[in-house]
């Protein structure tokens, strides 16, 4: 793909996570049922109709394309593009009106993603990156901190609960550590920390759906994504983003306690 095309590609993404934010606006602090599905995840309304919204665009924009999206599953492949579709990441803080629930949106091609959105509705905040374009919010570059010990670093997970009791070692030993360990979770934690304002975020668990669109904003704003391994992945199941020094020191401590 050409730039051209990859910045025509992330301006389609943009405005399909603003439409589908919309949606999810419709319902947000309002009254509807919450289903539990196999693994406990929770899902509404809003998942289902914003995830609706975003295949029929795209399937009327990219006819060719596949699409694989955490409410509906995959589409028939018969092509190297691929979108990956999570209409609401933190569908738990959408439930409770917790405005930090976000879009994320990603195009996948020969198996490398190479546009990612990150859209939160209640703040009109797009943060989108295209593979050799860097990463922006609301238009303006961003950039991971410069932190470089695990001592000084703010470190975000988005369920710390979920965190220890997967891997009561590796994440204790983390958060012993760390200087601080505020509570902003999912793609928005990951958001935060692609822009700076936060220093690196863990996770034991992730989907494809929750990686995407984070990995390749962190990557733009000169960070490392990776699972607890050092993976890069692209389908990783667990998540560490940071910048390249304190990414490894990271990785050093959870390797030491497993």
């Amino acid at each position: 793909m050409t730039t051209e095309d990859l910045a025509s590609i992330e301006e389609f993404a943009q405005k399909a996570a603003r439409e589908a934010g919309r949606v999810t606006l419709d319902y947000f602090g309002g009254s509807f049922e919450v289903e539990l599905k196999s693994d406990d995840s929770p899902v509404t309304i809003a998942d289902r109709k914003a995830e609706e919204l975003l295949r029929n665009l795209i399937e009327k924009e990219f006819p060719g394309h596949s699409i694989l999206g955490e409410e509906f599953g995959e589409s028939s492949r018969t092509g190297s593009h691929r979108w990956i579709l999570d209409p609401i990441d933190g569908t738990k803080a959408f439930v409770a009106g917790v405005p930090q629930y976000t879009v994320l949106i990603a195009l996948e091609t020969g198996g490398e993603v190479v546009v990612g959105v990150i859209y939160n509705p209640t703040q009109d905040r797009m943060m989108s990156a295209r593979l050799g374009g860097g990463c922006q919010l609301n238009g303006q570059p961003v950039r991971v901190s410069s932190k470089a010990s695990l001592a000084e670093a703010s470190i975000l997970c988005s369920d710390y609960t979920n965190l220890l009791k997967r891997d009561p070692t590796c994440g204790s030993r983390v958060l012993e550590i760390c200087k601080s360990a505020p509570g902003w979770g999912d793609a928005y934690g990951y958001s935060l920390v692609a822009e700076g304002k936060q220093d690196a975020m863990i996770d034991p668990k992730m989907s494809y759906w929750d990686v995407a669109a984070v990995k390749i904003c962190i990557e733009e704003a000169g960070g490392i994504f990776t699972d607890w391994d050092g993976n890069p992945g692209p389908d990783v199941r667990s998540g560490v983003a940071a910048n390249p020094i304190l990414h490894g020191e990271i990785l050093k401590v959870l390797g030491e306690k497993r």
